[in-house]
């Protein structure tokens, strides 16, 4: 057992280079746990109010060098690079939409899966998969 500086972790994933980046739930925040130096590095959500978002799950982009994150609160997915520390922000088409995976397709485009409970908390009251393309371009 390793203890981490922030609550309640969840959902960890590596990255390229080994080290694991984990999700923490009720701080609006993301951690990088670096096994070789057990040094731990906070990423607050880029969300305001500050602290409003709760990230369910995150996932590695490891042929981009990014980590993406569910913005459960806030209808939206989170991009970090991991190279410069910069967050994007991309809005998604539904509302009470509570983001609950992450995965990538070979060409770069984001799939999401949502679903609340009860799904009547969905716009339109289905959980759906949702794709994102963040280069702009139609797949």
């Amino acid at each position: 057992m390793i203890p981490t500086p922030l609550k309640a972790p969840r959902r960890l994933r590596a990255d390229r280079d080994g080290n694991l980046w984990i999700a923490m739930f009720n701080e609006s925040a993301i951690l990088r746990y670096e096994p070789a130096s057990k040094k731990f590095t906070p990423f607050k959500l880029p969300v305001q109010p500050v602290g409003s978002d709760t990230p369910y799950a995150l996932n590695v982009d490891r042929k981009r060098h990014q980590v993406w994150v569910n913005g459960t609160n806030s209808d939206s997915v989170h991009r970090l690079d991991i190279a410069t520390g910069q967050w994007t922000t991309f809005p998604l088409p539904r509302k009470a939409t509570f983001t609950r995976d992450v995965e990538f397709t070979e060409d770069g485009r984001v799939l999401l899966t949502s679903a609340s409970f009860p799904s009547w908390h969905i716009e339109d009251y289905q959980p759906t998969l949702i794709q994102l393309n963040p280069n702009g371009t139609t797949p």
